[in-house]
């Protein structure tokens, strides 16, 4: 979508300008508000003014993505930040399905920020106008001009124009700045949106993705263990077959719900796509995570489910799981293949069970294909 934003922030991207003759940039105390830093950041590597660089330029300021800073801050220090690259950064850490409502909050605080600049310079203007019109009153007592009384009222009246219009001036940058705090907001609703399964409400596999970066990025850094799981649902296609989807539908969200017990700060569960599931766990053993999933597996198998749609019974449900612990030398790749691998171990070996990686799944994986 083209926006037409040429005027948005020209007058203040110039060479000569400061940010500081920025007034929507500063607030009333006269202090840099985040706008500032982020019109610094789009100017220092010349980008394009958009809905994507902005966001982009928001989180570095604003944000919590130490991982997205770091690498924005490796490939400025590269000089290999442009558009395009920006382009690229942005396509990693945000979700393009959410441009459209991100692209509204956008042209919303564009629309706030041009509002303002409009009272501004329409307040800038009536100054000089009252600051020229006292000039005048000023010289006609000094000269003798007209009736003393008169020309001291009018002085009077004009001074309290003048502090009118700053005050109006004042009130308009205090609204502007509420009103980019609250579209702030928006924005992180909008993004928190974009990280969650809409069905099971979980963190969807973006988030996923993420968070295992961020996991080997620990490992890396702090030498803190963690592993991987992957639970797959059991004869998931038979339940749509022949129950329909909205019935299949409920059975993932009471399986997400089920899982969710397990999650803690070390703990995270993830719907990985279709009707698996991925477990990241940090700090705790691998058996003790074991015990768990396998308890949470349990527990669901001893239910004896009923469509409550038709009334049917669905009997039992289950699934299978398959662990991995990271060790040395694991990439992303090798964890997810291990998993991947521990999991098809449980479903080869008659499902509704928890299987650890083994060496030996590689090699029985390889004779099975």
């Amino acid at each position: 979508m083209k926006l037409d934003i040429k005027n948005l922030f020209e007058t203040y991207l110039r060479e000569k300008r400061d940010v500081e003759t920025c007034p929507v940039c500063t607030d009333q105390q006269s202090e840099y508000s985040p706008l500032a830093e982020i019109t610094n950041f789009l100017a220092r590597y010349k980008l394009s003014l958009n809905a994507k660089n902005f966001e982009l330029a928001w989180e570095y300021v604003c944000g919590n993505k130490n991982e997205l800073k770091a690498e924005l801050d490796e490939t400025a220090s590269a000089s290999r930040m442009n558009d395009q690259s920006a382009y690229d950064l942005h396509e990693k850490y945000f979700n393009p399905s959410i441009d459209e409502q991100i692209e509204r909050i956008f042209l919303q605080a564009i629309e706030q920020i041009r509002n303002t600049t409009k009272v501004l310079n329409t307040g800038s203007e009536n100054a000089i106008r009252h600051e020229n019109q006292l000039i005048e009153q000023a010289d006609n007592i000094r000269g003798g001009k007209g009736s003393l009384d008169s020309a001291i009222q009018k002085m009077l009246d004009l001074s309290t124009l003048m502090v009118e219009s700053t005050r109006e001036n004042q009130k308009q940058i205090s609204h502007t700045n509420e009103r980019l705090e609250a579209l702030q907001q928006e924005l992180e609703v909008a993004r928190s949106e974009a990280d969650h399964d809409k069905l099971t409400r979980l963190p969807n596999r973006r988030k996923f993705d993420r968070d295992l970066d961020l996991a080997f990025q620990r490992l890396q850094d702090e030498q803190q263990p963690f592993g991987l799981a992957f639970v797959d649902v059991d004869h998931f296609k038979r339940i749509n077959d022949t129950f329909g989807h909205d019935c299949g539908d409920r059975v993932l969200r009471m399986i997400a719900d089920q899982l969710s017990l397990l999650s803690t700060n070390r703990c995270n569960i993830s719907r990985y796509g279709g009707e698996e599931f991925a477990i990241l766990f940090e700090d705790d053993s691998i058996d003790d995570v074991f015990e768990a999933i396998d308890s949470c597996r349990l527990g669901l198998s001893k239910k004896s489910l009923v469509d409550v749609g038709s009334g049917r019974p669905i009997g039992r449900v289950t699934f299978s799981v398959g662990m991995a612990q990271c060790l040395p030398g694991d990439t992303k790749q090798t964890l997810l293949r291990k998993a991947d691998g521990a999991l098809y171990n449980a479903k080869s070996e008659g499902r509704n069970m928890v299987r650890k990686y083994s060496n030996d799944f590689e090699n029985r994986r390889a004779s099975d294909g």
